[in-house]
């Protein structure tokens, strides 16, 4: 897989340094084959980036310094961080009003969803804000997911998975996949959430 594609070596390698950092660290070799930068990372899933949402991504991820308004959330200004937030949870609001039937016959809490998410993105800076929003596909959000693990953000992480189960349409499995990640985050130690993260990467590639 490393060797497959573009898109596939780049989930590979993020999902392997997820799984395998915790299980007594990576050799420097391995730590090398496995890295993903974070320019690599938006040169690759750019495309399934909301493209107003890239100039403040790519500040995020410290590829760029900002020149604009649309970057001030990823620099923190209370002002455009607040009016994020209110947004990110208005429109997880209505994407959950989308999927009641399927979360519930998931098994799902979808009001303990939306206090959980709320909870979460309060809790989240500018920068995470600015990853949380950018994904506009299911491979790209396991991306930053992923990422946000290898930095040890578990609320990010846990953000992205619970934005992920009602973000993906169209598929029952998917969503049920991104759900049993929320449920078990965020210990990489815990072989039930590496279960979660090994499914959702063989279900994308």
């Amino acid at each position: 897989m490393l060797n497959a594609n573009e898109r596939f070596s780049v989930l590979t390698r993020l999902t392997l340094n997820a799984l395998l950092r915790p299980r007594g660290g990576l050799s420097g070799e391995l730590k090398g084959r496995l890295s993903v930068n974070p320019g690599e990372l938006i040169d690759t899933f750019g495309s399934d980036m909301h493209i107003e949402s890239l100039p403040a991504l790519r500040v995020a991820l410290g590829i760029t310094k900002p020149d604009m308004y649309a970057i001030s959330v990823a620099m923190n200004y209370d002002a455009a961080v607040v009016q994020l937030r209110g947004w990110l949870i208005d429109a997880f609001r209505g994407l959950l009003s989308k999927k009641l039937g399927l979360l519930k016959e998931l098994g799902a809490d979808a009001d303990a969803m939306l206090n959980e998410f709320r909870g979460l993105v309060d809790g989240l800076d500018g920068k995470s804000l600015a990853q949380l929003i950018a994904p506009r596909g299911s491979m790209a959000l396991l991306a930053l997911m992923l990422r946000a693990l290898i930095n040890g953000d578990e609320k990010l992480a846990k953000a992205h998975a619970l934005y992920g189960a009602v973000y993906a349409t169209g598929s029952k499995l998917l969503t049920r996949l991104f759900l049993e990640a929320y449920e078990a985050c965020c210990d990489l130690n815990n072989d039930g959430f590496r279960r979660a993260i090994a499914k959702l990467f063989f279900f994308h590639v």
